[in-house]
């Protein structure tokens, strides 16, 4: 009896290690995989693209992921060429369509090689299939990068529609900048309030200067009142991005020159 037992024992347990060998690779690419990412994550992109992406790619050739980390890595600093290699070969990796982070990187890639209205096809894409807003900024960025100011629109109002757009002033600011090019002032001054709105009901506070954005806003709404021919206003709103950040210079010179020119 006690050698059935033991027999039937041995038998259950005997496939485990060719499992815990079938699994070992996998935990293993993970684990490199997140190394990378974290890398990446955190701004140490030349150690990924000269370290860790051959190293990913050596260990797992075969595996598209590895690619694409490997070629995002090398567009983080500025290796255009190798990275459309790398993405090339992990797209062809991929069995069936590509995803969003690969139409992400293509858009990228594209527009970093000055064919910014090439890029705005995937990127927009990207963001579809997404709804992210890392991609939706992009999307704008290479839009109004390739004058396609309608669309950049578009692209700025889809990011701050996401989650993570609504407590960031840029898509709105964004928007303000493009909007005062376009000579819609009115529609401007909107966007940019928006955009300071923003900041004041999520700022935790703390010490000065503010946000860039912050700052640039009231900047803007200054210049934008000041070409309105509203004196007054443009000044208050000068003097609100000086409040913000003592020693921004742009505030600084406007509020010098209205001075010298209505004393």
């Amino acid at each position: 009896m006690r050698s059935r037992y033991r027999r039937a024992v041995l038998r259950a347990i005997r496939p485990l290690p060719l499992l815990v060998l079938v699994l070992l690779p996998l935990a293993f690419a993970q684990d490199g995989y997140s190394q990378m990412q974290d890398l990446l994550d955190r701004g140490y992109y030349n150690s990924a693209a000269e370290l860790n992406g051959p190293e990913l790619i050596k260990t797992y050739p075969d595996q598209p992921r590895a690619h694409y980390l490997y070629a995002y890595a090398l567009y983080l600093t500025g290796n255009l060429t190798d990275a459309q290699k790398q993405l090339d070969v992990a797209t062809g990796l991929v069995q069936g369509d590509a995803g969003p982070e690969y139409l992400h990187l293509s858009g990228l890639l594209k527009a970093a090689e000055g064919d910014p209205a090439a890029a705005l096809r995937p990127l927009q894409s990207a963001y579809i299939h997404t709804h992210d807003y890392t991609y939706a900024m992009d999307w704008g960025r290479a839009a109004w990068q390739a004058g396609s100011f309608d669309q950049a629109l578009q692209a700025f109002q889809a990011a701050a529609g996401t989650d993570a757009g609504k407590t960031s002033m840029w898509p709105l600011l964004d928007q303000g900048r493009i909007l005062i090019y376009l000579g819609r002032y009115q529609d401007a001054i909107t966007k940019l309030n928006d955009a300071i709105d923003v900041f004041e009901a999520t700022d935790p506070g703390g010490a000065r200067p503010g946000s860039p954005a912050y700052v640039e806003a009231f900047y803007r709404l200054g210049q934008v009142y000041e070409k309105l021919g509203n004196v007054s206003q443009a000044e208050t709103s000068y003097r609100s991005a000086r409040t913000a950040d003592p020693n921004y210079a742009p505030a600084i010179d406007a509020l010098d020159r209205l001075s010298r020119s209505f004393p």
